[in-house]
């Protein structure tokens, strides 16, 4: 009986280790952690700013190692190291340096979220040639992820409000449709909306969020 728990936890163990190191995870629970995390952000970024970009900062240095590591042979134990050294590095740099912190949290938002968009509209009224369009977009989702934090870097308090609730909404729905194929009761039927609807969705969080901010920064004064 002791051997099977033993081996039990065991397993348990190698499974966590290999969900986080992967970026694929199976529990619900685990997605309504990190749910529960982006709306709190999204709520309360601003009081809780310096927390908000360490999570943010662990978060796009811990998912961008592990896009490297997708095409190698790593052990995961190993993978996890690593992506947890890088992720709390950036981490720290993000929470101790604000402007830094705002600077790739906003970087990583645009490159995620907006840039293909703005590149799609650039390459049509630029005419670039389909040969070549992979190159260019890339280019040009840097020059427009980097301008977009530019400018938050220099609107320092309005960005911070304005990230956080972005950067939490559009998380916050993301997890939850990640949640769906496995939570216990059975809400596959959402599966079946538009897509715009689970955009439509970000954008209204992320708004509540601004305004949410904005109350609770008016009344603290």
């Amino acid at each position: 009986m002791e051997q099977t728990a033993t081996d039990t936890t065991l397993s348990l163990m190698e499974s966590l280790v290999k969900q986080f190191a992967e970026m694929k995870f199976e529990g619900a629970l685990m997605y309504a952690v990190f749910m529960l995390v982006a709306v709190v952000i999204c709520l309360e970024g601003y009081g809780i700013y310096k927390a908000a970009l360490l999570v943010i900062g662990f978060a796009v240095g811990y998912s961008h190692v592990g896009k490297y590591f997708d095409l190698t042979s790593l052990p995961d134990d190993s993978r996890l190291m690593v992506q947890c050294g890088v992720g709390l590095f950036i981490a720290v740099l993000a929470g101790v340096f604000v402007k830094i912190g705002i600077f790739i949290a906003a970087y990583h938002f645009a490159q995620t979220n907006l840039s293909g968009i703005m590149v799609a509209f650039l390459a049509k009224q630029l005419k670039l040639p389909e040969e070549k369009y992979d190159l260019y977009a890339g280019v040009l989702g840097i020059v427009v992820a980097a301008l977009v934090a530019y400018l938050a870097m220099r609107a320092e308090r309005l960005a911070v409000v304005i990230l956080t609730a972005l950067v939490g909404g559009f998380a916050a729905v993301d997890f939850f449709v990640q949640m769906i194929p496995v939570f216990p009761v059975d809400i596959s039927f959402s599966e079946k909306l538009p897509s715009m609807v689970w955009i439509v969705l970000k954008f209204l969080l992320s708004a509540a969020g601004v305004g949410v901010q904005g109350v609770t920064e008016s009344k603290s004064k």
